[in-house]
């Protein structure tokens, strides 16, 4: 599919300009649909391949659709507090007191997780479903129509292939902060050690993130999209290391 993508491109531009034809207002259009279209293939494609490969037969669509539920329910409890606790301020710079708040307002997401492994005694694959649902969700309520509007623009920039490459990022965000709230009721003696991991990934991670992006290089933004990718894959191996800790023996399913 890509492939014919990437020749069906190559033959519009080599008969458009090795061929002295100028560029039409009709091949430009097609362009940005072409980018647009590789945009949202790199936010969707690679969790529809994850789910279909590895977690279809773990949880069903009813259940899937009611974590995306939750998500959306503890989205709006999140922009409720975000409206009525933290100030307004330059969303396009770095402040401190700012960004802390809107961590701690964060925090939400544990009560709707919480909401999700009450309904059911679950294995560790569930709290993966459960993540990868909250990720997808994400990306259609926050990427789909910046990508829609920005990425069918005629003045290519590489931001929306970034805002892509984020998305994959937040996947593995998700599940592992997912495997965490599940961990956290299921492993008493790791409580502790959950707890510090989440009051870094939740307060430590979006402060440097978002000074990369505003104050230290801002015209760099993949600088930020790397530091975050870097910190997402510490984050990821330690949730990694305290799942694999609990070993299946002695899980509660």
């Amino acid at each position: 599919f890509f492939r014919i993508w990437i020749q069906w491109a190559c033959d519009r531009v080599q008969r458009l300009f090795v061929a002295g034809g100028g560029c039409r207002e009709e091949d430009t259009e097609r362009m940005t649909y072409l980018h647009f279209a590789n945009c949202v293939a790199l936010t969707f494609v690679p969790p529809y391949i994850l789910y279909k490969s590895k977690l279809m037969d773990i949880a069903s669509t009813s259940q899937i659709g009611y974590a995306a539920f939750i998500y959306v329910v503890t989205t709006l409890l999140r922009m409720i507090l975000t409206a009525t606790f933290v100030p307004s301020a330059d969303l396009d710079s770095f402040d401190v007191p700012q960004e802390l708040m809107k961590a701690f307002v964060s925090l939400a997401d544990i009560l709707g997780l919480h909401l999700l492994f009450q309904a059911k005694r679950s294995s560790s694959g569930i709290p993966v479903v459960y993540g990868l649902s909250w990720a997808v969700t994400e990306s259609l309520l926050q990427r789909l129509v910046p990508l829609w509007v920005g990425a069918r623009s005629l003045q290519f920039s590489w931001t929306h292939t970034l805002t892509s490459v984020e998305a994959n990022i937040s996947i593995a965000t998700h599940i592992s902060f997912a495997l965490l709230v599940w961990l956290w009721s299921r492993k008493p003696a790791l409580r502790s050690t959950i707890g510090g991991l989440v009051l870094v990934q939740r307060f430590a991670f979006p402060l440097v993130t978002t000074f990369l992006r505003f104050s230290a290089f801002p015209l760099q933004p993949t600088v930020a999209v790397g530091g975050e990718f870097v910190m997402t894959a510490v984050f990821s191996f330690i949730t990694w290391r305290l799942v694999s800790q609990s070993s299946p023996n002695n899980e509660s399913r």
